[in-house]
C-alpha cells in the first residue's frame, strides 16, 4: 500500500510540474505580450505625436502670409465697402486655398469685420472674439495657436492668429485668423486605433477622441472650483463636462468607476504645454489576445501530458502489484527462515547463557563472551558461579538456584560478574527453565542486564537527593527570615502611610479653619466697607453705587467659595459632632449641588477613633464624588451600620458601572486611595461592580482589633 502511495504521489507531482510548467509559460508569454502592447502603444502615440504636431502647425505660415497681404491691412486701416469686399475676396481664396473652416479678420476691439463664412448661418461677421486668448496674444504682438469648441459653430477648431500691423509696421491695426477642423485629424489619426485614444487638455477635458461619447468629458474627476474657471475661459462651450470616471491606479494603469482596469501611455505634444495624447487599452481585452492563442496550442499539449501521465501511471501501478506480490513471497519465505533460527541467539547482543541442573555453562552468545572477556571455548562447561563474587555465589547456591530449579522461573535477580580483567559488572539476571518430556528442566534460557551504570547514577541521585533535601531546608529557613524582614519593612510603611495621612488631615484642618477665620473675617470686613461705600455713593454718583453693588456680590461668592474649600478641606462638623453627623452634612450638600438623589442611612455606632472616623470620611467622600462624576446615577445610598463586631460602610448607586479591573492591573488613584485608607484603619474594602447595573463599594472595619 505504501508503494502504490508513493506511485500515486509521484505521479501527481508529475501532473503538477506539467502544470506549473504550463503556467509559468502562460505567464511568460502574458508578460511579454503586455510589453509588447506598452512598446506599440508608445510606437503609436510617438506617431500620433508627430502627425498630430505637423497638423496643428500647418497653418502658422499662411495666417502669417494672410496678415501681411495689404487688401486685409487696408479693410483695418480704411474701413470701406469697397475695402471690406476686398478683403473678404481674399479671404475665401485663402479659405478655398487651404481647405479651412473659416478664415477671418479682426479689428481692435475683437470685431470681426470680414469673413469666408459670412454668408453662413452661424456667420462669424460683427461677432466679437476678444476674450479669446489667441486674439489677446496677437494683439500683443505675437502669432498664437488655440484649440477651442467655437462659441458661434459650436464646432472644434485649431485657431492660428497673426497680428495685422499698419503700413508702418509699428502698430497693430488687428488680427487675422485662420480656423482650421480637427475632424480630419479625428477620422484619419484617431479613429482606425486599437483601445481608447485621446487627446486632453491641461485641466483633462477631452478635445479629441476615436470614442465620440468620450468628447468634451473630463478623464479625471476635478474640484468644483476648476470647473469653474473651465467655464469662465468658454474655451470648451457651456458644458456640462462629466467625469468618465477613470481614476489613477498602480504606475502605468488607470481603474474606471466599473472595476475595468487600462494599461495607461501618455505624451506630451510640442507647442502645447501640458496637453497631452492617451492611450488607454482594456487589460482584459490584452489577456484575452494572450489567453486565446495560448488555450489554442498549450491547452492540447497539457491534455496529452496529462494523457500520458495517466497511462504512465496505470503501468507504474501494474508494476508495483506484482512488486508488492514478490515482496509478499520473500517476506513469508524470511518469516519461516527466522522461526528456523530463532533459537539461535549467540549472535543476539545481550549477555545471554544456559546452564545444566549442575549449574555448568552449556552454552553463551556472542555478547557475554565480549562483556567478559573470554573466549567461548574457556567457559562451556564451567561452572556459571564461578564467574560470581564470593556473595553474589553464596546467594545463587543457597538461595537462588534451589528455588529456579523447583519453580523454573526467576526474574530481575541481582548477581556481581567478575570478568577476565577482574573487573565487576552488576547486573539483573532473569532465567526459565526449559522442561524435557518428563517436565524435569534440562536447561535454562538466562539474559543478564549489565545495571552497572544504572545503580552508579541511582546512587549518585541519592546523594544529590540528599543534599537537595539539606538546600531547601536551608532555603527555608532563609526564606522565612526574609518574610519576617518583609513583614516589618510593610509594618513600617503602614505606620508611614498612616502617618504620612494624618499629617495631611492635620494641615488640611489648618488650612480649613485660617481660610474660615481668618480669610473669612477679612472678607466679612471688606463686605461691610463695600456696604458703607454703596450707601455713601447712593445719592451721589449712581454708577459708583451699583458698581459698590457688584462689588457686594463679588465679595459674597468669594465667602462661599472660601467656606466651601474650608468644608471640604476639613468640615468643622466631623470634629464637633462626629462621623454620622458629618455624613449627614456631606450628603446634603452632595444632593444640594446636583441633581441625583442621595440618601444617607445608618444606625447606631460604638464611639471610634478620631482615625477611623477621618477614613470612614474620606472613603464615602471619594466614593460619592466618583458615583456623581462618572456613573450617571440617579439614586446613591450611604449606610452606616454596625454588624456583630463588624462596622460597615457601604455606598451603592445605579449607575452605568464599570469592570473591575484585575488584580494585576493598575487601579486608578482614587480607588487605590480608598483601599489604602481601609487597609490603614485596620479593614478591608471591596468593590462590587457591573456594567449597566451600577456599583457597590462595601467598607469592613473589625472594631475588636
Amino acid at each position: 500500500m505504501r508503494l502504490r502511495i508513493i506511485i500515486f504521489v509521484l505521479a501527481l507531482l508529475a501532473f503538477l510540474s506539467a502544470t506549473t510548467g504550463g503556467w509559468l509559460y502562460y505567464y511568460s508569454f502574458k508578460k511579454v505580450a503586455f510589453q509588447k502592447a506598452e512598446t506599440n502603444a508608445r510606437s503609436r502615440l510617438e506617431l500620433i505625436q508627430r502627425q498630430l504636431s505637423t497638423y496643428l502647425s500647418e497653418h502658422t505660415k499662411s495666417v502669417k502670409a494672410l496678415a501681411n497681404i495689404k487688401e486685409c491691412r487696408i479693410a483695418l486701416t480704411k474701413p470701406s465697402l469697397d475695402s471690406i469686399k476686398n478683403a473678404n475676396n481674399i479671404l475665401d481664396n485663402f479659405n478655398n486655398a487651404l481647405d479651412n473652416e473659416v478664415t477671418y479678420i479682426l479689428d481692435k476691439q475683437g470685431n470681426t469685420i470680414a469673413s469666408s463664412n459670412r454668408n453662413a448661418p452661424d456667420s462669424f461677421m460683427d461677432k466679437n472674439f476678444s476674450f479669446r486668448p489667441y486674439y489677446k496674444k496677437a494683439m500683443a504682438g505675437n502669432n498664437a495657436t488655440y484649440l477651442a469648441l467655437g462659441t458661434t459653430s459650436k464646432k472644434r477648431g485649431v485657431y492660428y492668429s497673426h497680428p495685422i500691423f499698419d503700413k508702418t509696421k509699428t502698430k497693430i491695426s488687428g488680427v487675422a485668423v485662420i480656423k482650421s477642423s480637427i475632424e480630419f485629424v479625428e477620422s484619419s489619426l484617431f479613429a482606425k486605433s486599437q483601445g481608447v485614444l485621446l487627446f486632453t487638455d491641461p485641466n483633462g477635458i477631452i478635445f479629441i477622441s476615436n470614442k465620440e461619447e468620450l468628447r468634451f468629458m473630463l478623464l479625471w474627476d476635478v474640484e468644483e472650483a476648476m470647473i469653474t474657471q473651465i467655464r469662465e475661459s468658454r474655451q470648451f462651450g457651456d458644458g456640462p463636462w462629466a467625469w468618465t470616471g477613470f481614476s489613477k491606479g498602480k504606475a502605468g494603469h488607470i481603474t474606471k468607476k466599473s472595476n475595468e482596469d487600462y494599461i495607461y501611455s501618455s505624451m506630451s505634444l510640442d507647442n502645447y504645454p501640458e496637453w497631452k495624447i492617451i492611450h488607454l487599452r482594456n487589460y482584459k481585452d490584452i489577456e484575452k489576445i494572450v489567453a486565446d492563442p495560448f488555450i489554442k496550442i498549450i491547452g492540447p499539449i497539457v491534455v496529452i501530458i496529462s494523457i500520458l501521465i495517466g497511462i504512465a501511471v496505470f503501468i507504474l501501478y501494474s508494476k508495483a502489484a506484482q512488486e508488492i506480490v514478490r515482496r509478499r513471497n520473500a517476506e513469508k519465505e524470511l518469516r519461516l527462515s527466522e522461526e528456523r533460527y530463532r533459537h539461535i541467539y549467540h549472535k543476539t547482543p545481550v549477555m545471554l547463557h544456559s546452564i545444566d541442573p549442575e549449574g555448568r555453562i552449556i552454552r553463551v552468545s556472542d555478547h557475554w563472551l565480549e562483556k567478559m572477556g573470554y573466549e567461548r571455548e574457556d567457559v562451556i562447561g564451567e561452572n556459571l558461579t564461578s564467574f560470581y563474587t564470593e556473595d553474589s555465589r553464596k546467594y545463587a547456591e543457597d538461595v537462588i538456584f534451589p528455588m529456579f530449579f523447583a519453580t523454573g522461573f526467576c526474574q530481575d535477580i541481582p548477581y556481581t560478574y567478575v570478568t577476565n580483567n577482574n573487573e565487576k559488572i552488576e547486573i539483573l539476571l532473569s532465567c526459565y527453565g526449559v522442561r524435557d518430556e518428563n517436565g524435569e528442566i534440562e536447561r535454562s534460557l538466562a539474559v543478564s542486564v549489565d545495571v552497572t551504570e544504572k545503580n552508579k547514577t541511582q546512587m549518585t541521585l541519592q546523594e544529590t537527593q540528599v543534599k537537595l533535601s539539606q538546600y531547601s531546608m536551608d532555603l527555608e529557613k532563609q526564606v522565612t527570615k526574609r518574610t519576617e524582614e518583609l513583614q516589618k519593612t510593610k509594618d513600617n510603611l503602614k505606620r508611614l502611610s498612616e502617618n504620612i495621612m494624618v499629617s495631611q488631615e492635620r494641615e488640611k484642618a489648618i488650612v480649613a479653619r485660617e481660610l474660615h477665620d481668618h480669610l473669612g473675617q477679612l472678607l466679612t470686613v471688606l463686605r461691610i466697607d463695600t456696604v458703607w461705600i454703596k450707601k455713601f455713593f447712593s445719592k451721589i454718583d449712581k454708577d459708583a453705587e451699583s458698581r459698590a453693588e457688584k462689588m457686594c456680590s463679588l465679595i459674597d461668592n468669594t465667602i462661599d467659595a472660601v467656606r466651601e474649600m474650608a468644608y471640604r478641606l476639613r468640615p468643622r462638623v466631623l470634629d464637633d459632632l462626629g462621623l454620622v453627623d458629618a455624613l449627614e452634612s456631606m450628603i446634603s450638600d452632595f444632593e444640594k449641588r446636583s441633581n441625583v438623589s442621595c440618601v444617607f442611612k445608618h444606625k447606631k455606632i460604638p464611639q471610634i477613633s478620631e482615625t477611623l472616623t477621618t477614613a470612614l470620611y474620606r472613603i464615602t467622600q471619594e466614593a460619592v464624588t466618583n458615583a456623581l462624576r462618572h456613573s450617571s446615577a440617579s439614586t446613591i445610598e450611604v449606610e452606616l451600620k454596625m454588624d456583630g463586631n463588624f462596622l460597615f460602610l457601604n455606598i451603592k448607586d445605579n449607575g452605568c458601572g464599570f469592570l473591575k479591573p484585575d488584580e494585576n492591573e493598575i487601579i486608578t488613584f482614587g480607588l487605590a486611595g480608598m483601599k489604602e485608607r481601609a487597609d490603614l484603619a485596620g479593614g478591608t474594602l471591596e468593590i462590587f461592580s457591573t456594567p449597566e447595573k451600577g456599583t457597590e463599594i462595601c467598607c469592613k472595619i473589625n472594631m475588636e482589633v
